[in-house]
């Protein structure tokens, strides 16, 4: 017996943690679902419909691409989702489609991607830029999106910008557009309950965010339930919001400059209140204290796309019975 359709789009984003955009663009592109029409002109869904999404999303978080698994069953999709690591591609006689997009061709999207951003940061055309970001995020899901697409192009602005090939106003575009684009993304994400808590935030004298929100949102890809802080946060309130929401982990931007005298200061300031919470360091600066994040005792993240594998050590026992001894 199928299911009435009587769920309205606001009600479908609440749940799945989707935009209206992207699930627009699974109807039209992928026929992901389809929805019913009121008579004027609303979309309804059902509770399969919204079981659906929520698959789907789930798969593109884990980096498969919605071209290839938009085909698939919902038995199928939670067999996918249930593997955790990539299947191998099919084979061509099943007649089904690869699940996968081949390494080097998903390496050259992200890279086309990336290049047509930063045209468009150069153009100044912010309207581009946030419909090449919302397409990639369709094309690729959000694991890449995030350490494929917008990482690179937040590093390679900050490279510009300290080599004066880009303009302030150019760089202010790119970080507003993205910075809006990363909020969204990250008010439309919920971690299921009773998921380890992340805190992410810059500390004191570090006002570029994009670096915390994305260790945000990387963080909630891999199942985590995060506290975004926003940028330049005293070494004791960094403390106290880890304290009081019971955090397994703090993740800490370190993106410019790279010689502020003042911050291995505040790092240890945050490591001593919070001696038994691991701390994540990352960020394009963040090389620059290398030595103090050693000395602390800190986790250094040298790319993004490391972070899911230390937070999967952050919640293993073996993990913390090894803090437990060094400390």
């Amino acid at each position: 017996m199928l299911k009435e359709k009587n769920y309205t789009m606001k009600v479908v984003t609440q749940r799945t943690g989707l935009t209206q955009h992207t699930i627009r663009v699974w109807e039209k592109r992928y026929n992901a679902v389809t929805p019913e029409r009121t008579h004027t002109n609303r979309r309804l869904y059902s509770e399969d419909d919204i079981e659906r999404l929520l698959l789907l999303h789930r798969a593109t978080t884990q980096g498969h691409s919605i071209g290839r698994i938009a085909p698939l069953s919902d038995d199928k999709l939670r067999t996918l989702i249930s593997e955790h690591s990539p299947p191998p591609a099919l084979a061509q006689t099943s007649g089904v489609p690869s699940l996968l997009t081949p390494l080097d061709s998903t390496a050259e999207s992200a890279e086309s991607s990336v290049q047509r951003c930063l045209d468009a940061i150069a153009s100044m055309d912010s309207n581009t830029l946030t419909r090449e970001l919302m397409d990639a995020e369709i094309a690729m899901g959000r694991n890449r999106l995030l350490t494929s697409v917008i990482d690179p192009i937040m590093n390679r602005v900050g490279e510009m910008w300290s080599e004066g090939t880009l303009r302030v106003a150019d760089e202010h575009l790119a970080t507003s557009v993205i910075r809006t684009f990363l909020g969204t993304l990250h008010s439309n994400n919920r971690a299921p309950q009773g998921a380890p808590v992340l805190v992410a935030t810059t500390p004191a004298g570090q006002w570029h965010e994009i670096g915390a929100l994305l260790a945000s949102l990387t963080a909630q890809s891999a199942g985590w339930n995060t506290l975004y802080m926003g940028p330049n946060l005293p070494a004791e309130e960094i403390a106290g919001a880890a304290i009081a929401h019971s955090a397994s982990a703090v993740a800490l931007s370190i993106i410019y400059p790279g010689n502020d005298s003042l911050l291995s200061t505040e790092l240890f300031k945050i490591q001593r209140a919070l001696p038994a919470i691991p701390l994540l360091i990352g960020g394009r600066a963040a090389a620059h204290y290398k030595s103090t994040i050693n000395e602390m005792g800190a986790l250094y993240i040298e790319q993004l796309a490391l972070m899911p594998e230390l937070l999967s050590k952050i919640t293993s026992s073996s993990f913390f019975l090894r803090q437990k001894v060094d400390n």
